[in-house]
This record gives structure tokens, sequence and C-alpha cells, in this order.
């Protein structure tokens, strides 16, 4: 039996599709750029005997390459719409 209401259009249901992708990846890829800039900052403070200092950079870096990547997504989505 098929529920009651209005059926879900396919094209609406893909671009609800794409643009949940799309945003999961951006989420995924800021998350990730932070752990690998504090991976990295922390075997560099390791390596140069610099203990916190070059991790907290290395999390400074990494969380403004993911918010650069956020921010283009962005503003490419809104160039898209017009």
């Amino acid at each position: 039996m098929l529920p009651t209401g209005s059926p879900q259009k396919g094209s609406d249901r893909e671009a609800f599709m794409i643009a949940f992708g799309v945003y999961s990846a951006v989420g995924i890829q800021l998350v990730l750029s932070i752990v690998a800039g504090a991976y990295l900052g922390q075997w560099l403070d390791r390596r140069f005997e610099t203990d916190p200092w070059l991790m907290m950079v290395g999390i400074f870096l990494g969380a403004a390459a993911g918010f650069y990547n956020l921010f283009h997504l962005v503003n490419w989505k809104n160039r898209r719409k017009n």
C-alpha cells in the first residue's frame, strides 16, 4: 500500500542526496584537516622538542584550511543557484 500524501519527485530526492553528500564531505574534510594538522604538529613537536606549540599551530592551520574549503563550497553553491 502506498503512503498517503504527495509523492516525492525524483529530482527533489536527487537534489537532496547531492546536497547531503557535498555537505557531509565538507564536514569530514574539516575534521580530517584539523586532525591532520594536530598530528603533524605533534610529530614536529617531538622532533624539535617544542612541546605543544607546533601542535597548536597545526590545529589552527588545519582549521583554517577546513573553513576555507567550507566557505569556498558555500560560495560555489550560491553562484550555482543564480
